[in-house]
């Protein structure tokens, strides 16, 4: 074994030779590239053991190191370092199973950390340097070589093993001799040659995705890194591009937020989470170096943020639902938000959304005292969100509240600043769950319109909730019980039925359903359909055909709720006070309100039934163990109580259906007053639709089942008509309507019709895709849904009677910029405004500014009004994003001098030319009203759409007036 000082003179001695025959061409011996190399290689181990400056005896980073610490020396202490060794810890010795590569590589690093960080007892001790790089050797001789064959899982081979060794070989370079590093280098470029495909066992020639794609590009960029090859980093970068870009299908995030990994498995806050870390990390390394990333749809990344993963946060909790078979590993938390990756795109992103990050960090922090948000940081991204939480420049962000669908994982959330409320549904296109090494093997019911409830009790979906809740009575859930035996091992549990998703109106309403059956799942007959109805603090649930064959007893669970330590919550029906006894059990009729005591004060939930249902009540203590749902887990047993209600659908239902509204947060009296003049109308549940209006809010929601023309009523007054299926959901005012509409099924290939019984004076906003037929004596629409994927139309509508201020702002400057040899090309006085997204010298982007100094105070309404005037083909998308500064001069403009952009705003399918676009721009615009009253946008194309991908809009130039772009500014008034 070497010693450091005989590692040292070896060193001294190869070094010529190592950068050569390891390097070979790729090798630019130049102090510049060797110097910019160290500086990546500096950078990457100040992330994982932190930079000089921190101070070790900070309060929040003293316990880290402590922690680091005690890991490293535990690691230590049970590794075996005699020369006869056989294995370097006596519970990884096995030669077939691959999670004992990795492990060993893991408990390296973990002694590497310490041996690196400043303030560990263990900073720079050479005895245990010699022994971390002294293991390396024995690893690489005996299990990780470039001549071993892969056994076991793939991932071990070509994610797990090398993330942990490329991370020991930053953290332990300057004490590896070049040869030592050569060695390690030939194992790597072994079993990860290339990130975009797998190279082992099943998986070998496999395109890599999603978060398997980024973790595989991370070891290649570290690899390219430490053995000082541009080549390798610029692959490593170059793979991160198929991630960048939305899919329509498959894994990947989706332009609705949506992020799908295995195919068909809602993964945002498991794979996703790992896909942003990684992607995150090698923006921060590669950012301001040679090999920096310049693929404009590296924007998107920053558009996750706010579109899939802040909407799946209340508080600083993330949703269960979005954590596939993750959600069977043991845990005593909730699941929190990727904080140290949005930290981490915060030092790279624009600076309008570098605030956002930060506000959201700081929201989340001080909104669940009870979360060590530093705990398993690193010390690099403790400091950074220590500097997030001190600066007084950074605002709290504040509670959300919005509704959002997510139409391509099936699933819907609505955030409200007192609780957040998730469904998690199943299609034809995303599986109920997965299950595979051995994990989840109870989840047959998780996806089968299973509701979440979060509010002031933080531990309610953990403290071993997942080894303990009845898997088969889950809230929401129309079950049957069934879901035996042990899952197929990564099969797929879809639902045969197409309609699922819902609509959304001004991203705060929702209507929310799911057409489903169990035959592909547990393979019962049991059927129905269900819908959600999210207004502002209230849910409604409706249910009809719930229909099965099997002689089972069917029940719709309307909750099943963890309760407090001795299970005593108080529950009251209709007033008077249930039995608070474990044990109780009861068939109540005639129920019209219930409430349950939360397990904190303000956490207590209520239910109302606008018909006088019979509830099953059960209060019971639930015993189980994490090995129960995950044959890797521990099999120690956990006991939690939990109280259920139900509606009782009886055995062989034929038609059966069912009605109740959720109340968050309420307690009994706030219930009962409820009750006696509730919010809510129930206009129909029936096969053919249900529909509900919220009579505070004047908001209707519907979801249409069947195809052909089918008109809700409204009070005995036809009120809103489609003739295909479809979600609508719709809030009027005195003076304009909203409307949004969808196709759930995702298989309409057409339109939808849609008729409103109201008179209009002209639409406010219009989503490209729709098409107004009349204004008056009713508002009739037609909506182009093809290839939509569940994605809400919006439409807004002055109603007829009213009047306002209307006027049309146009640029008081436009021009596009061209990339390559056209870089220094203004074309500020062309009659067009040029969009395309391809190779060097084909890259266009359009920029507008508007003047708004004119508006005296906010809008209602603003919308850019763009047309296209000519495009290479059809189905192309252009997108619109803000403009950090508004410096620029339409006669100054060129590639060269482009300002930055901030944050995306929307995008588009292309119409015809000749045909407008309206892009609602109403917070854009009143945001720069409250500020200096100027406004920069940018238009450009989302991906390389090919070499026909090229869109050119009318310019404030062109000669036809009617193709000038302009904002649309309404400010709406009731006539008097």
């Amino acid at each position: 074994m070497q010693t450091k000082a005989a590692r040292k003179w070896v060193s001294s001695m190869l070094t010529v030779f190592f950068l050569w025959g390891v390097i070979g061409s790729n090798y630019s011996p130049t102090a510049s590239a060797a110097d910019e190399y160290d500086g990546l290689r500096t950078k990457w181990k100040e992330m994982l053991a932190g930079d000089s400056a921190y101070n070790p005896s900070d309060p929040d980073i003293a316990p880290r190191i402590q922690e680091i610490t005690n890991t490293a020396n535990e690691r230590w202490n049970t590794m075996d370092t005699s020369s006869s060794r056989t294995f370097l810890w006596s519970d990884l010795a096995s030669t077939t199973n691959s999670a004992h590569v990795s492990d060993n590589f893991g408990r390296l690093k973990a002694m590497a950390v310490a041996y690196a960080t400043r303030g560990s007892s263990l900073y720079n001790n050479s005895a245990l340097g010699d022994d971390i790089v002294n293991g390396l050797d024995w690893i690489y001789a005996n299990r990780y070589n470039e001549n071993k064959s892969a056994y076991g899982n793939w991932w071990d081979w070509e994610i797990g093993a090398p993330q942990y060794l490329t991370d020991i070989l930053i953290l332990m370079y300057d004490d590896m001799a070049p040869s030592q590093l050569a060695q390690q280098i030939k194992a790597l470029d072994k079993f990860n040659p290339d990130p975009t495909v797998g190279s082992t066992l099943g998986v070998k020639g496999v395109a890599m995705t999603g978060a398997n794609r980024s973790d595989k590009a991370q070891v290649v960029a570290l690899r390219g890194i430490i053995g000082k090859s541009s080549a390798k980093i610029a692959q490593a970068r170059d793979a991160l591009t198929q991630i960048f870009g939305y899919v329509t299908s498959g894994d990947g995030f989706y332009a609705d937020g949506s992020f799908v990994q295995h195919t068909d498995i809602a993964y945002t806050g498991s794979y996703g989470n790992v896909l942003l870390g990684g992607v995150s990390k090698l923006l921060y390394l590669l950012g301001g170096s040679t090999w920096a990333v310049t693929n404009p749809n590296v924007a998107n990344v920053y558009r996750w943020v706010k579109d899939a993963y802040e909407p799946l946060v209340y508080n600083a909790t993330m949703m269960d639902m979005v954590y596939g078979r993750a959600i069977s590993r043991a845990q005593t938390g909730p699941f929190r938000p990727p904080l140290a990756s949005i930290a981490l795109l915060a030092q790279s992103a624009s600076p309008a959304d570098s605030q956002h990050f930060m506000s959201m960090i700081k929201y989340w922090v001080e909104s669940d005292p009870s979360w060590n948000e530093l705990d398993g940081l690193s010390i690099r991204v403790i400091g950074m969100t220590k500097s997030i939480m001190n600066d007084s420049t950074v605002p709290s962000r504040g509670p959300l509240a919005m509704n959002r669908m997510f139409a391509s994982m099936a699933r819907a959330v609505h955030n409200r600043p007192d609780f957040g409320f998730g469904i998690s549904m199943f299609s034809n296109r995303i599986s109920a769950f997965e299950y595979g090494n051995g994990e989840n093997s109870k989840g047959w019911w998780t996806g089968v319109g299973m509701t979440y409830l979060y509010n002031a009790d933080v531990n309610q979906y953990a403290d071993n909730y997942w080894a303990t809740i009845d898997m088969k009575r889950l809230p929401g859930t129309t079950t049957d019980g069934s879901g035996s035996g042990t899952p197929g091992n990564w099969g797929s549990y879809r639902n045969p039925r197409n309609w699922v998703g819902g609509s959304s109106v001004d991203g705060a309403l929702g209507s929310a359903g799911m057409d489903f059956s169990m035959a592909q799942n547990t393979g019962t007959s049991l059927q129905g359909k269900k819908s959600w109805f999210m207004f502002d603090d209230e849910i409604v649930a409706l249910g009809s055909g719930i229909a099965s064959s099997d002689n089972r007893k069917a029940e719709t669970i309307i909750d099943n709720r963890k309760l407090n330590e001795s299970g005593t919550n108080a529950l009251q029906v209709n007033g008077s006070s249930m039995p608070t006894n474990i044990g109780w059990s009861q068939s109540i009729n005639g129920v019209d309100w219930i409430q349950l005591a939360g397990n904190v004060p303000g956490a207590g939930m209520g239910y109302y039934f606008p018909d006088s249902t019979s509830v099953a009540g059960l209060r019971e203590t639930r015993t189980g163990s994490w090995h129960d749902v995950n044959s890797g887990e521990s099999s120690t047993s956990y006991s939690r109580n939990y109280l259920s209600l139900a509606i009782n659908h009886g055995n062989n239902p034929s038609g059966a259906s069912y009605a109740y509204v959720t109340l968050p947060n309420r307690d009994a009296s706030a219930v009962s007053a409820y009750a006696s003049q509730p919010d809510i109308q129930i206009l129909e549940n029936s096969a053919s639709a249900h529909a509900v209006k919220e009579k505070t809010l004047n908001a209707v929601g519907v979801n249409f089942w069947n195809d052909g023309t089918k008109t809700v009523s409204v009070d005995g007054q036809n009120f809103i008509t489609s003739n295909k299926k479809a979600s609508m959901t719709t809030i009027e005012t005195p003076s304009d309507i909203s409307i949004g509409v969808s196709d759930p099924t995702q298989s309409n290939t057409g339109t939808i019709e849609v008729e409103i019984n109201r008179q209009a004076s002209q639409p406010l906003m219009l989503d490209p895709g729709i098409t107004v037929n009349q204004l008056s004596p009713t508002i009739k629409l037609t909506i182009n849904v093809n290839g939509a994927q569940g994605k809400t139309f919006a439409a807004k509508f002055a109603l007829s009677g009213t009047t306002g201020n209307q006027q049309t702002l146009n640029p008081e400057a436009d021009a596009s910029v061209r990339d390559g040899i056209y870089a220094a090309v203004n074309y500020g006085s062309s009659a067009v405004l040029d969009v395309k997204t391809e190779t060097t010298d084909y890259t266009r982007y359009a920029y507008l500014k508007f003047n708004l100094s004119s508006l005296s105070g906010a809008v209602s309404s603003a919308m850019l009004r763009l047309v296209p005037v000519s495009a290479g083909s059809s189905g192309l998308v252009n997108q619109l994003e803000s403009v950090a500064t508004n410096s620029w001069i339409e006669s100054g403009l060129t590639w060269n001098n482009k300002p930055a952009v901030g944050s995306m705003i929307n995008s588009w399918s292309v119409p015809a030319t000749s045909t407008p676009v309206l892009i609602d721009i109403t917070a854009e615009v009143n945001a720069a009203i409250s500020g200096n009253k100027i406004l920069s946008l940018r238009i450009s194309s989302p991906s390389n759409q090919g070499s026909l991908g090229w869109v050119q809009y009318g310019s404030r130039e062109h000669g036809t007036a009617a193709y000038q772009p302009g904002i649309l500014i309404s400010q709406n008034q009731s006539s008097q």
